[in-house]
């Protein structure tokens, strides 16, 4: 007997007035891409400035008039707003060249600029203090002190949880993490625990976002995964901190409260290990007796904080004398010039002779050859059995 199908009901007109808010709505959300998307150093926004230089020029020399020099700030008071001072303090001084080179066209004296300069020197300070309130009131800090205080709170708690164990001997750790824009605090960070003196327990965290709110996401969830680690098998761990992360974003009310994640256990005494990866770039295993290495791209579970019953995967293997394992987050694999695979090859490219020589602080030399993306944060640890 055939199933009768619902009948569907009539779309109901859509007024004018709800046209033109959704269409005001639509506005403001390409606006709020746009500059978020210039705000970002880049090709898009240098030639941006670029343009607002030349049109100042172009608009003072043949109309001084109309707009005095010392309007030349207005572009750093609008662009305040948005870029961080470190990259404001660059358009500073490019428009402030384009500003020199007209008065020098136009036969203006030099004392002229100094007008400009002090509305330049103004709006970087502006913006300074703009972007700190913000990120202030994004995380749900009351002001910019409170900001401060939690963020030298949240450095020290970072560099704690990122030491390096110390391993028995035969076994080396090193780590090198380097937060976005050289900020002091990170979304990438880093847990390790020694259950037992020939066990190893390393979690490498990177939460989405940046700033205050995903430095604050980061420290809680560092502290439950530190808290995990004493609570939870080994084999359970990502499972366990999937759930936590899941009712934090409930409680938190965003649905952009994930994190990507990777577990190795490691049997100091016999050299076995086992990873569990979370939507994570995947760890690579150097074999000194070949010389090659081994990408462990096997499956993986989504990343924490997107499903609730979601299942990890682990992928068994084992450290021989010389041989290394890798773990590292995605700020130095991926970029908008580069796909995740050719960046791993990068990345093993780079580490490859520094492993097999054996080098010092090998984790800081990978990490400072490879130039990416500075507006993500990047880190890399490596365990390698001597």
């Amino acid at each position: 007997m055939p199933v009768p199908r619902p009948r569907s009901r009539p779309a109901e007109p859509v007024t004018s007035g709800e046209r033109a808010q959704r269409a005001a709505r639509r506005v403001v959300r390409d606006t709020r891409s746009w500059v978020d998307h210039g705000s970002r150093p880049g090709p898009q926004r240098l030639w941006l400035n670029v343009a607002a230089a030349l049109t100042f020029a172009l608009v003072a020399q043949h109309a001084p008039g109309f707009l005095p020099a010392a309007c030349v700030g207005l572009f750093l008071i609008l662009g305040s707003a948005v870029v961080r001072p470190r990259h404001l303090v660059r358009d500073a001084a490019l428009i402030g060249v384009i500003v020199l080179v007209t008065l020098a066209l136009s036969g203006e004296q030099f004392w002229s600029l100094l007008p400009v300069t002090g509305v330049s020197l103004g709006a970087v300070l502006l913006g300074w203090m703009q972007r700190r309130e913000r990120d202030a009131a994004d995380s749900g800090l009351v002001d910019a002190s409170t900001a401060d205080s939690v963020l030298i709170d949240l450095r020290n708690e970072m560099l704690i949880r990122s030491a390096g164990p110390r391993l028995p001997h035969g076994w080396c750790f090193d780590t090198d993490l380097r937060p976005a824009y050289g900020d002091s605090f990170s979304g990438d960070f880093l847990v390790t625990q020694q259950p037992r003196p020939d066990g190893l327990e390393v979690v490498l965290v990177d939460v989405s976002g940046n700033g205050y709110q995903a430095g604050a996401r980061a420290l809680l969830l560092a502290g439950a995964m530190g808290a995990l680690l004493d609570a939870v098998p080994s084999r359970n761990l990502l499972a366990s901190a999937n759930q936590h992360v899941v009712r934090l974003g409930s409680e938190l009310g965003t649905e952009e409260a994930f994190a990507t994640a990777v577990h190795v256990s490691v049997d100091l005494a016999e050299g076995g290990f086992a990873v569990t990866g979370a939507g994570h770039p995947p760890a690579a295993h150097y074999h000194a007796g070949s010389g090659r290495w081994e990408v462990l791209d096997g499956e993986q579970g989504p990343a924490l904080g997107v499903l609730p019953d979601a299942s990890y995967p682990v992928i068994i293997g084992r450290l021989e004398r010389g041989d290394a394992l890798m773990l590292y987050t995605d700020g130095l694999v991926e970029s908008r010039r580069l796909d995740v695979g050719r960046g791993i090859d990068r990345l093993v490219g780079r580490a490859d002779p520094l492993i097999a020589r054996g080098v010092e602080g090998v984790a800081a030399h990978i990490t400072g050859a490879i130039r990416t993306e500075e507006g993500d944060d990047r880190a890399l640890v490596i365990i390698r059995r001597n």
